[in-house]
């Protein structure tokens, strides 16, 4: 059985993502912010889900910590497959306007937590010579669409990637960014034409899918990755096609 440590996983996107990974029969360590969210996402699962999903709580930003919550979930799960790490998916610009220093703060600790884990489960997949590591973002161009828009991290992560890739290439580690497009928000569920208005910048008639349909774009570097590294991938509507 694949396994797969998932961290922040308490935004709605990356909880479809642990369901969808697990519907796909991997062995699942998912980390929350609090035990409040961790205790409620478990009780939520099928008790067959249950059996492969363990919720912990995140460590205080520090590799040492860090180390050791992925050495004991890999040998609680006997291996460490894939490691995802998440992020909530927020709005910079309304974030940077409302507190300038509370947003450099926060970027500053996305992008530590970033380079923290990846390198703490590089460390153990470098050993084995085997895995992948992916990072979910979401397309800066949604922002036009009324989704929340995020372009300091998202650039400082897929920058981080490049790089990171280039050291973990030699031990047969995949690191990748997989970019994913626009989907039905839930204020957007009953609105009918007048919200799928919104999309036609992007293409005619748009198909708007449910963000269960979305996340399964996540199945393209589980089946695949694994021959890739460094790179962006994109899934979805709404991504400007580079050629």
């Amino acid at each position: 059985m694949k396994t797969a440590y998932v961290h922040h996983a308490e935004s709605t996107a990356m909880q479809m993502m642990v369901v969808y990974l697990l519907h796909r029969g991997l062995q699942i360590t998912a980390s929350f912010a609090t035990s409040e969210q961790a205790e409620q996402f478990h009780s939520d699962l099928s008790v067959h889900d249950q059996k492969n999903c363990r919720t912990i709580v995140a460590p205080d930003l520090g590799m040492k910590g860090i180390e050791s919550v992925l050495s004991a979930s890999a040998e609680h799960m006997q291996g460490l497959d894939f490691y995802i790490h998440g992020s909530s998916w927020v709005d910079e610009l309304s974030e940077l306007q409302s507190d300038p220093a509370a947003f450099a703060l926060t970027s500053h600790r996305q992008l530590s937590e970033l380079f923290l884990y990846t390198r703490a489960a590089g460390h153990f997949m470098a050993r084995k010579q085997s895995g992948q590591m992916i990072v979910p973002i979401l397309a800066d161009m949604m922002h036009y669409s009324g989704f929340p828009s995020s372009p300091v991290y998202n650039q400082g992560a897929q920058a981080y990637v490049k790089s990171f890739a280039k050291e973990m290439t030699p031990f047969r580690v995949s690191v990748n960014t997989l970019t994913f497009g626009y989907y039905r928000m839930e204020n957007h569920i009953n609105a009918g034409r007048s919200r799928r208005k919104i999309y036609d910048m992007f293409t005619l008639k748009p198909s708007v899918p449910e963000l269960e349909e979305l996340v399964q774009g996540l199945g393209l570097l589980l089946d695949y990755g694994q021959g890739m590294s460094g790179q962006n991938i994109t899934w979805g509507y709404g991504i400007p096609s580079v050629l």
